[in-house]
Formats: C-alpha cells, sequence, structure tokens
C-alpha cells in the first residue's frame, strides 16, 4: 500500500504519537501499540497503510520520542520497564479522552492493533478499556502468558474475563519467543470465559514477520494485512 503520505507527528494535550487518516469523512479510530523500538519507519507505515483502508490510525509514542535501533535490546528494555503497565494504559486513556474531541475521528468506534510487545499491550487495553475497544489485533504478541518471558512482562491473559470486543490473534510457526504451548493457553483461557477470537498461525515465518521484505514474509505480510482489513471492517462502524 503505497500513495500519499497521510500522517504526520502530534503532540497536543499531553497525548504524543504518529496520526495518520484519511481525506474528508471522520473515520474510526485504531490505536497502534509499537514494537519495543519506539514509533520508527515501520510504525508510522502501519499508519499509513491503516489509513488508506479507510481508518484515522494513531501510534501512541508513551516514549516520548525516543527511538532504539534492533542492536540496543536492553536500552529498549530498560526504558519499557522503566514505564509499567499502568504509565501506558494511562496514556492510551488520556488518547482515548483526546479523540473523543475531535471531529475528525469516530471515538466510539476504537480498534486496537499490536506488535511483538505491542500485541501485549493491545490485549492489555483490551481488558483494561474493554467498553472502548471494539476490536484487537494481536500481531506476535510476546509476553500475553509466557512464565518464562526474557522481558520478564507479568502474563496479562487472566484479565480474559473483561474482554468484550472480539481479538484476533497472528504468529509466526517458526517464532521460537512465542511457543505453540503459548497459543494453546491463550486459545483455551479464550474459548473458557466464551469470548470470540481468531488464532491464526502463519507457516515458515518467524517473529516480527510483518517487518520483514521478501520470502515467506512477504507473503505472511500480504494475507496479514488482507486479516486485518476484514477483521476491522467487520467489527467497526464507518458511519457512512
Amino acid at each position: 500500500m503505497e500513495g500519499e503520505k497521510l500522517g504526520a507527528f502530534l503532540q497536543e494535550s499531553g497525548v504524543r504519537g504518529y496520526l495518520a487518516k484519511p481525506r474528508g469523512k471522520a473515520a474510526p479510530l485504531v490505536m497502534v501499540f509499537m514494537e519495543i523500538w519506539g514509533i520508527n519507519e515501520h510504525m508510522q507505515h502501519v499508519c499509513e497503510n491503516l489509513a488508506r483502508l479507510g481508518y484515522a490510525a494513531f501510534a501512541l509514542d508513551f516514549y516520548d520520542g525516543a527511538l532504539y535501533p534492533p542492536t540496543d535490546l536492553q536500552g529498549a528494555v530498560t526504558k519499557l520497564k522503566s514505564l509499567g503497565d499502568a504509565t501506558i494504559m494511562d496514556a492510551f486513556g488520556r488518547a482515548l479522552a483526546f479523540f473523543k474531541g475531535r471531529r475528525d475521528v469516530l471515538a466510539d468506534q476504537v480498534g486496537v492493533i499490536g506488535f511483538c510487545n505491542g500485541g501485549r499491550l493491545t490485549f492489555l487495553a483490551a481488558t483494561t478499556y474493554p467498553e472502548a475497544v471494539k476490536a484487537a489485533i494481536c500481531f506476535y504478541g510476546g509476553g500475553i502468558d509466557n512464565p518464562k518471558d526474557m522481558l520478564g512482562r507479568a502474563s496479562v491473559l487472566g484479565r480474559v474475563g473483561e474482554l468484550k470486543g472480539p481479538v484476533l490473534l497472528c504468529y509466526g510457526a517458526k517464532d521460537q519467543s512465542i511457543t505453540p504451548d503459548e497459543h494453546g493457553r491463550i486459545a483455551e483461557a479464550l474459548s473458557k470465559a466464551n469470548k470470540r477470537y481468531t488464532l491464526s498461525v502463519f507457516p515458515d515465518v518467524g517473529h516480527a514477520f510483518m517487518d520483514k521484505p521478501g520470502g515467506p514474509e512477504a507473503k505472511a505480510t500480504e494475507i496479514g494485512w488482507r486479516m486485518t482489513e476484514h477483521f476491522l471492517a467487520g467489527n467497526l462502524k464507518s458511519g457512512a
């Protein structure tokens, strides 16, 4: 998905992030939870793609502008741990309140999408703000439930009973950091809690496949975006 750039960085009323939205009428809001590296070009590209699908996409920058290259995992982990879940969820809540005051966004039609650590935060946001979040998409959401989580993140699976909107969870079959037994625990918890969800495993790809060009990753990216488009269209009203 390429074309005219639709987004820019926004900092207003204590809310910071990258906002991309379609021209014209008000659009449903999709909040984007970034990977651990910050609001880099990939996260901006995600927002641009969502805007071309007809959504106002906002990547929440709870790092306050800090960026970390993949070579500095320790720096990114230290930054993330210095914030904690409660601080990030508070920032998410402020962003929801901010967008309720804008006429170019349908703030009563909110979806959330996240990648890697952002996938975990998406699950957490959907259970923390269940009345607001109408649909949640977790791409390779590391740490949703992993007793041996390398980043020391607490499981958020125990909050499954709070969910109201449907959830789409996407994983790579070769992802060494999110193993099949974790898929199973998440699916079991969602089924036992009587929640609507789809769990999809992509063959031949590992972690972060939506951020890698060529080969099976390119095919998985194409399918991942088609699934995202279908899921959001089926669960968020356009207001038309």
